[in-house]
């Protein structure tokens, strides 16, 4: 139909199965006849929180689009828990909205992060009505994303969201006396101003910024149930994407914190069948466009991105909802950084992918840029050296660029790495320039044989692309906790360790040159190891681990890299 002019309800009662009450804004077409419905459900306000994509435009276009607080939040009734209730609200809540005047029972759900991900778990719980879902930057499951990042805690990303995102709302709910809710908002002006200092306090479960307030109980609890804890069972699609019957959009990132759960959730639905499609950009989380970190991408990059969102959302729509013809696209869409174009594929891993080791070589001073680390297609020498670093827990290497997801100057995204390669705990391995170009995209692991004098510790990697002129732009990036593979007491053991990179798309240029950096810390995306066998959320004692790692010709420490032909 033709674009229309709209009405809005606001506070329009949805009344949960348990008695609760959530309320919604409801943008409908000023126009006679039924509609199908879009829905969000997000708890960054339905009036102010809602920049992803505007609820106006998609009701001009033919639709009645609800804007939900979530349980908890703003205007909606009950206690908020992250994720806790949003399969059966996501249930009762489409049901509902499938049955407002003028509905005509059809269902669409959209949104980004949190509310990209109140549509999975709404879609998991199965309602007949939900028939389609756009899940854009989103979730599988919490553990992962914060406390089991393969045995590491998301430590910015937790902080940096309870205390920005979602702590303001909480204070204004539970601190009823006004002078004492003025100074709570006064401290967390303060708190904010304060964050990158405030990530280095320990122990973690102690943490001011919140406990102070007292109004986000969740946070610490959260962080101290086990991974087979009850808790996580309503808050996880990752088990059970059998349940996920609704056809999805999938967008993503190759810089979102959210990367491997996005190409996880379209694997959920395209290995069954239900035309679930993938789009990958150069993006970081929440960010559509062209200059992303310290790198344009060019205007291909618009072409998917925050330009024409709307109408990617409205042709998926239109297509599972009115019928209408979807244009032929090969199910998966992905970016290819170093020559910044889109290509299509039918599967991922892409089927011409040859998984290639790239090993690690050195005379044993791989430390540093400036060290003898080289990386090439060849096995180690029987007689190479091992390379050696001092990890301090109390001087972690900083966060820079890469999948992030917390509050800092130049966070997330591409950024220069040439200044944190400087440093002497980061072992540093670079290939000669390419004579060809080369292209790596999927999945990517770096098999790293390494031995710690500490009880348990971290490796880390990264997965760089140097430029002619020495610019060394991170691509992507992994940590790995010792006792997540090998127990825990790692002490003086040798072990092989495997650390998931997630996924890239990138063409090395003719002239660029692959490094590979590790290093044993990647603050403060990740929590620092103390290195004791304990952890900061609850110690404040550490020691310094002296790390050993091995590339020769029994200890073949490599990355696997995807090479495209």
């Amino acid at each position: 139909m033709k674009h229309c002019k709209i009405k809005i309800e606001k506070d329009v009662p949805a009344k949960m199965r348990d008695g609760v009450t959530l309320y919604a804004d409801v943008y409908r077409p000023e126009a006679d006849g039924e509609f199908p419905v879009l829905l969000t459900r997000l708890p960054y306000s339905k009036i102010f929180g809602l920049h992803f994509l505007r609820p106006d435009v998609l009701a001009e276009n033919g639709y009645i689009v609800v804007v939900q607080d979530v349980r908890g939040r703003f205007s909606s009734e009950g206690e908020f828990v992250p994720y806790i209730n949003e399969a059966n609200d996501g249930y009762d809540t489409v049901e509902w909205a499938a049955k407002l005047p003028q509905a005509n029972g059809k269902v669409g759900m959209f949104g980004l992060s949190y509310y990209g991900y109140t549509q999975l778990l709404a879609a998991m719980a199965e309602p007949p009505s939900l028939k389609v879902i756009v899940p854009t930057m989103s979730q599988n499951n919490m553990t992962d994303v914060f406390n089991d990042h393969d045995g590491a805690l998301e430590l910015g990303a937790w902080a940096s969201w309870s205390i920005e995102s979602i702590l303001p709302d909480l204070i204004a709910r539970h601190i009823t006396d006004s002078k004492e809710q003025e100074a709570a908002f006064r401290q967390l002006e303060k708190d904010l101003d304060n964050l990158e200092e405030w990530y280095k306090f320990k122990p973690i479960n102690a943490w001011p910024p919140i406990k102070s307030t007292g109004a986000m109980p969740y946070f610490t609890e959260i962080l101290d149930y086990p991974l087979d804890h009850p808790h996580w069972e309503n808050t996880s699609v990752k088990d059970n994407y059998d349940r996920v019957k609704t056809p999805g959009l999938h967008i993503g990132g190759w810089y979102d914190c959210f990367l491997d759960k996005t190409i996880a959730n379209f694997l959920g639905g395209h290995r069954q069948g239900l035309g679930d499609k993938l789009v990958i950009g150069p993006w970081t989380h929440g960010n559509f466009i062209s200059m992303i970190g310290d790198r344009n991408f060019g205007t291909a990059a618009d072409s998917w991105g925050e330009a024409n969102m709307h109408a990617r959302h409205l042709e998926w729509f239109n297509h599972w909802l009115k019928g209408e013809e979807l244009p032929h696209t090969a199910p998966i869409q992905i970016f290819t950084m170093g020559i910044n174009k889109w290509q299509g594929a039918k599967n991922w891993p892409l089927e011409n992918t040859n998984f290639t080791p790239l090993y690690f070589h050195s005379e044993g001073r791989a430390n540093t840029l400036d060290g003898d680390g080289t990386a090439d297609f060849k096995r180690p020498k029987a007689t190479e050296k091992s390379d050696h670093f001092a990890y301090d827990p109390e001087n972690p290497v900083p966060s820079h660029g890469g999948g992030t997801l917390h509050k800092a100057i130049q966070a997330d995204g591409p950024r220069d790495q040439r200044d944190l390669e400087q440093r002497e705990d980061i072992l540093c391995y670079t290939t000669a320039p390419l004579n060809e170009e080369i292209e790596v995209t999927g999945p990517v692991e770096v098999v790293l044989w390494a031995k710690t004098d500490a009880i348990n510790t971290d490796f880390t990697a990264k997965l760089i692309d140097v430029m002619p002129d020495g610019t060394a732009y991170n691509l992507t990036e992994g940590i790995i906790r010792a006792s997540k593979q090998h127990g825990n007491n790692v002490q003086n053991g040798l072990h092989k360790y495997t650390i998931n990179l997630w996924s890239t798309s990138n063409v090395f240029l003719k002239g660029h040159a692959i490094r590979v950096e590790i290093s044993s810390s990647n603050f403060p995306r990740f929590d620092a190891n103390p290195n004791t066998g304990a952890s900061f959320i609850d110690t404040t004692e550490s020691v310094i681990a002296n790390q050993t790692v091995f590339h020769d010709v029994e200890h073949p420490s490599h990355i696997l890299l995807p090479i495209v032909k």
